[in-house]
C-alpha cells in the first residue's frame, strides 16, 4: 500500500481533473490546461468540458518549453492567496506558473515548525512561496536558487506581502552548502525541492539522482540537533526507498518519515508528483 502524503485543499487553488497527460487546474479565477506525465489514466471529464472551462492551454515544444494557446482574455500575470499569503501567478514561455501547489503541505509544515529568530534555509527555493511564509513568521531566511528569474519572482513575491529580511543567494545549491559548512552555520528549517533535471550555474547538466545522496549528507551536517529537513523530490529515480535509505544513512538517530507527494481532484483523480522526506 503506497504511502501518499495528500496536499491540503485551499480556496485560490482547485485541481478540477486529470487525466491524458494533462490537468485542468483553477488558480483563483483563471483555469488552465497543462502538461502532466502523471496523469496516464483517463479524465473524468470530457474534452469539450475542459475547454469550456479553460482560459489558456500549454502547448509543449521543448521540455518544459512552448507556447500558451489563449482560450479566453486574461492577463499574463495574477495573484493568488494561501492562507494570507499573495503569491503571484504568471503565464510565461514554460509550463510552470511560479507555483507548484501541491507544495502546499510543505508550507503548512514550515508554518507549524519555525519560530521566529529560526534560521531557515531554502534550497532550490524557486519563486519562494516557502520563503514567504518562513519571512511572514518571523525567521532568518536564506533562499538559494541557480535562476535570476526565479529570484527575481522570489523578491516580488517578498515584496507584495511586505515581507523583508529574506536574503536572496543566486548559487548552485551544493556550492553554498559546502561554504555554510566551512562558516559553521547551522538551521533549524531546511527545505529543499530539487528539479528532476536541467541545466546548473555555468551551463552544467543537472541531475538528481546524481546529487541526492549529496545534498542529504550536507543537509545533515547544516541541521542543528533538534531541526528539521523537507526534502521532495519530483525524480521518478528517488522513489521513497532510496529517500529513506539515504535519510537514514545520513542521520542515524533521526525519526525519518518517506511518503509520495499526492493531490486528489474535484473529479476523485489521484495525481502523484514525487517523494517527500521529512526528517525530524
Amino acid at each position: 500500500m503506497k504511502n501518499r502524503i495528500y496536499a491540503p485543499t485551499w480556496e485560490s487553488y482547485e485541481l478540477i481533473d486529470a487525466g491524458d497527460g494533462l490537468k485542468l487546474e483553477r488558480w483563483g479565477p483563471v483555469v488552465t490546461i497543462r502538461p502532466e506525465i502523471n496523469a496516464y489514466f483517463k479524465p473524468e471529464l470530457s474534452k469539450k468540458e475542459w475547454v469550456n472551462q479553460a482560459h489558456a492551454q500549454f502547448i509543449e515544444e521543448r521540455g518544459t518549453f512552448g507556447n500558451w494557446k489563449m482560450l479566453k482574455p486574461i492577463s499574463n500575470e495574477w495573484v493568488i492567496d494561501f492562507h494570507g499569503i499573495k503569491l503571484i501567478v504568471a503565464i510565461r514561455n514554460t509550463k510552470h506558473t511560479g507555483i507548484f501547489p501541491e507544495q502546499s503541505v510543505n508550507w503548512q509544515n514550515i508554518n507549524q515548525s519555525l519560530n521566529p529568530g529560526d534560521h531557515f534555509l531554502n534550497l532550490f527555493g524557486y519563486s519562494g512561496a516557502s520563503s514567504v511564509m518562513g519571512t511572514i513568521k518571523g525567521a532568518k531566511v536564506v533562499h538559494v536558487d541557480s535562476s535570476k528569474s526565479a529570484l527575481t519572482w522570489a523578491k516580488e513575491n517578498q515584496e507584495i506581502n511586505g515581507a523583508n529580511g529574506c536574503k536572496l543567494v543566486l548559487e548552485d545549491a551544493l556550492l553554498f552548502m559546502d561554504r555554510e559548512i566551512k562558516r559553521k552555520h547551522q538551521y533549524h528549517l531546511i527545505q529543499m525541492d530539487p528539479p528532476a533535471w536541467g541545466i546548473g550555474t555555468k551551463g552544467k547538466k543537472w541531475q538528481l539522482e546524481n546529487h541526492i545522496d549529496s545534498l542529504i549528507n550536507q543537509a545533515s551536517k547544516l541541521l542543528l540537533e533538534n531541526g528539521k529537513l523537507i526534502v521532495s523530490t519530483y525524480s521518478p529515480r528517488t522513489t521513497p526507498a532510496i529517500l529513506r535509505e539515504i535519510g537514514v544513512f545520513s542521520f542515524p538517530s533521526r525519526n525519518v518519515k518517506v511518503g509520495i507527494l499526492a493531490s486528489k481532484s474535484t473529479t476523485g483523480k489521484v495525481l502523484e508528483h514525487g517523494s517527500l522526506l521529512i526528517v525530524e
